[in-house]
């Protein structure tokens, strides 16, 4: 459920006393020179106030900016703090939070101005380095931005923008030799040996030197399995170029052993059939750049370090406003963050006709239904459909969205369309046969349903979604008994922390007329699941039939602010009133069936 902030001013201005109270505002970043927590402590800043925290007061902007922060609203964030840097221009903890802010809102020129005040200022940020060096690289300004890059740190994440950095300067002044001598620092960082051999072959392209960066390719691409998609990409372009066209095919076949749902590499392929050219990656050392800034932030664990994956990003695009991966990472970041309407725009930056483009579009149909536009992510998702008529994923997604919103009849017609273009199901397609059992079962034409999941596990015998599901179903229907409560233990054993697959299990038992082994899986179950209404409704009964009638109420009355289904409802409230009658388990207790 998306959440609806109040208005940023008036949110201000109710947590004025609690501020007081509580003390300065301290805004939190990942340091990038440590790796600890760094304190962008505006707070404590010597801010100017004038009047009291109303509109247009330097001490509301600072808390509208904060609290629009707060709901990753950057573009009114760096406004407002735009502000209060106006009032307090020598300031560098506000300087520098202005700079953040303005950058991950994706205006690096204006953030370009405070990186350089905060820099000149005596300030070190390496994010901040790295923008003005990117500006100074694009406007030919060489020795300045190698000036920039060799003051930043031997330490965070200077370790690995500084030698990436200074490589690709290097090469922009045509020091090649110096560029890879750059680059054997990266070398020697445990992990980063890849990056710094994709690099080295790039360099090696821009110096005139084919059979060296396809030497160096070659060698990141021995064990097909473990390459990266993107060095093969690199290396078939180059071997294309170099009239090796045969070669090229070859390297992709090799790795779509591995990834066969690759797009981007069936793609390439298909250029390579049709005789046409494939994409040069990296054509210029500004192109270089930011590569090798999108690399470190594809390479940063994106839950601890998000607020620099984004800033990279950023920043990349800035060197590169074309770089398809990068719009794709920050959007991503975006949604993320749940703001949707950002990503859209950043997503529709990748141009539909690109390699990146069929993911970018798929990304904005999420993106639409997250904003709980189904119609229009339904109508977007239908002109994909139109576009490629032969790919079933967009298919696929359609079904899944309309599933979700018990729109069960709808997406089953869905997954139908995508299965007529389903051409030699595989062991990868469990997925689709399992959503349209789904929908089938949900929409009552379970003899239909019951082949799907039957299929899923033909393909996925030990699945445990489809496992728990079916089993469930089965035992809801009194059929099967044995082969059910099996295949839930055995879904139960690999999802032990699975709260929904434990509530089967205790329902399982509890149908069976096990009522004392039910109680024992049903309350894991809610506490695994604790807002469900339907396990706690479970547990309820399981209560009642053990003879703790006042807990089983308290678990109906916890079901019932839960908001059950409208059918659950009315049968919980009928429970409340009359407890429940006379057990009728499907099979003696301990029985097998």
């Amino acid at each position: 459920m998306l959440r609806t902030p109040i208005g940023y001013r008036t949110a201000a201005k109710r947590v004025v006393l609690a501020t007081m109270l509580g003390g300065a505002l301290i805004a939190c970043t990942p340091d990038e020179e440590t790796g600890s927590r760094d304190v962008a402590d505006v707070g404590r800043s010597a801010v100017k106030l004038k009047g009291t925290p109303a509109e247009g007061s330097v001490f509301g902007s600072f808390l509208a900016g904060r609290f629009a922060e707060s709901e990753s609203d950057l573009t009114f964030a760096a406004g407002m703090m735009e502000r209060v840097l106006e009032e307090n221009p020598d300031d560098k903890r506000i300087l520098r939070r202005a700079f953040i802010l303005t950058l991950g809102a994706g205006k690096p020129k204006r953030a370009a101005e405070f990186a350089e005040r905060y820099l000149d200022g005596g300030g070190t940020l390496t994010s901040a380095s790295l923008l003005v060096a990117a500006e100074d690289l694009k406007s030919g300004k060489y020795d300045a931005a190698l000036t920039r890059i060799d003051a930043l740190p031997n330490s965070g994440l200077g370790r690995f923008a500084k030698p990436l950095g200074r490589a690709w300067l290097l090469a922009a002044k045509k020091d090649f030799d110096g560029a890879l001598k750059a680059l054997a620092e990266l070398e020697k960082e445990k992990g980063f040996e890849a990056m710094a051999g994709l690099h080295a072959g790039l360099i090696e392209e821009q110096a005139g030197r084919p059979d060296a960066a396809e030497k160096r390719y070659r060698k990141l691409s021995e064990k097909p399995k473990e390459a990266a998609s993107r060095v093969v990409r690199v290396l078939a372009s180059l071997l294309q170029r170099s009239g090796k066209a045969d070669e090229a095919r070859k390297a992709i076949e090799a790795k779509l052993q591995h990834a066969p749902e690759s797009m981007i590499l069936l793609e390439d392929l298909q250029l390579l059939k049709d005789g046409k050219r494939l994409s040069h990656l990296v054509s210029t050392p500004v192109q270089g750049f930011a590569e090798g800034l999108f690399n470190i932030a594809s390479a940063l664990p994106r839950d601890r370090a998000e607020n620099i994956v984004l800033l990279y990003g950023r920043i990349a695009l800035d060197l590169d406003p074309k770089f398809s991966l990068s719009s794709l990472l920050v959007g991503d970041v975006l949604v993320s963050r749940e703001r949707f309407k950002e990503a859209i725009e950043v997503y529709r930056e990748v141009p539909k006709e690109t390699a990146y483009g069929w993911s970018a579009q798929l990304r904005i149909a999420d993106a639409l239904y997250e904003l709980e536009k189904l119609d229009e992510a339904t109508a977007h998702l239908e002109d994909m459909a139109k576009q490629r008529p032969t790919r079933m994923d967009v298919l696929l997604k359609l079904g899944n969205y309309l599933r979700y919103k018990e729109k069960f009849t709808e997406a089953v017609s869905a997954y139908d369309r995508a299965f007529e273009r389903l051409e030699n199901p595989g062991r990868q397609h469990w997925t689709l046969y399992y959503s349209r059992g789904i929908a089938l079962e949900r929409s009552k034409q379970w003899k239909r349903a019951e082949k799907d999941f039957l299929k899923a596990l033909e393909f996925q015998p030990e699945q445990p979604y489809v496992l728990n599901y079916l089993g469930y179903s089965w035992v809801e229907q009194g059929k099967n008994i044995d082969q059910a409560r099996d295949m839930i233990q055995r879904a139960v054993q690999q999802r032990q922390n699975d709260g929904y697959i434990v509530d089967s299990m205790g329902w399982v038992l509890y149908r069976l007329g096990s009522y004392k082994d039910a109680v024992t899986q049903l309350e894991r179950a809610v506490q695994l699941r604790p807002q469900d209404p339907v396990i706690n409704d479970h547990l309820g009964d399981a209560y009642w039939r053990v003879g703790r009638r006042h807990e089983a109420r308290f678990q109906w009355r916890r079901a019932l602010s839960f908001k059950p289904t409208d059918e659950n409802k009315g049968k919980i409230e009928s429970k409340l009133k009359e407890g429940l009658g006379k057990p009728e388990p499907i099979a003696k207790p301990d029985s097998r069936g």
